[in-house]
């Protein structure tokens, strides 16, 4: 099962679509100065890294959406349940690969970005710190992977690719911002959790929420939303 998830994204166009965006995406500053450079070659780096921050997160909930969405709109659940009924195993072996994937194609991404950075400061004779920006990438890969999670169990609740996508970023763009507005429970919202996880992941600044509280209400939000999505996917028919 994991060798015909595997194929099914090499051969579907949408994983090697998103991840062309984002390789482009983060290439046109490095190019971009390499022509015009900058007063000082870390902004090079900090451009790349901003870029690569705002990006991932919306192509992330675009994946965790269209990793089993896709196969609703176009009813192929039917044929693999029919050849393997067991659906735990399934959901279970679409994230691992999925997700894995979509980290593993994020990281590239970043190390072709900070390759390009690097080279775009040396054509000018400039000169830049990666100090902190490991940490900035794992933490911008996590902002990415939490609406990619959530898109994904909405994606089974919904069987919808396209209605879990929307729902993701309404709750992290709509919903999120505007119980932030609640005093004392806005930052206790999955939006401001997972940024406090970021936050002390990249080391970028203080938390509203520590760290322990911010990682146990994240992971009970995403456990009780993944729970619901297995549920839903075990008792209705395909």
């Amino acid at each position: 099962m994991i060798r015909t998830e595997l194929f099914k994204l090499r051969t579907h166009r949408t994983p090697w679509v998103l991840f062309t965006i984002v390789v482009v995406a983060i290439l046109i500053a490095p190019i971009y100065f390499a022509f015009k450079p900058p007063d000082d070659g870390q902004a090079v780096i900090d451009t790349f890294t901003l870029v690569f921050e705002a990006v991932t997160p919306l192509l992330g909930t675009i994946f965790g959406g269209w990793v089993i969405g896709h196969e609703f709109r176009h009813g192929t659940l039917r044929r693999v349940l029919g050849s393997d009924a067991r659906r735990r195993r399934l959901i279970a072996t679409k994230a691992a690969v999925g997700f894995g994937s979509f980290t593993v194609g994020m990281t590239l991404a970043a190390g072709i970005g900070a390759l390009a950075s690097a080279a775009s400061v040396a054509s000018f004779g400039g000169a830049i710190e990666f100090d902190g920006l490991t940490r900035d990438i794992l933490g911008s890969e996590f902002m990415a992977l939490v609406p990619a999670v959530i898109a994904f169990a909405l994606s089974i609740i919904l069987r919808s690719d396209t209605y879990s996508i929307l729902g993701a970023l309404a709750l992290m763009i709509i919903v999120g911002p505007l119980l932030g507005l609640i005093p004392r429970v806005g930052k206790y919202s999955p939006p401001s959790l997972a940024l406090d996880v970021s936050a002390w992941i990249n080391g970028s600044g203080d938390l509203e929420v520590s760290i322990i509280p911010a990682s146990l209400g994240l992971a009970a939000f995403l456990g009780a939303l993944a729970a619901a999505s297995l549920a839903t996917f075990q008792r209705r028919d395909i």
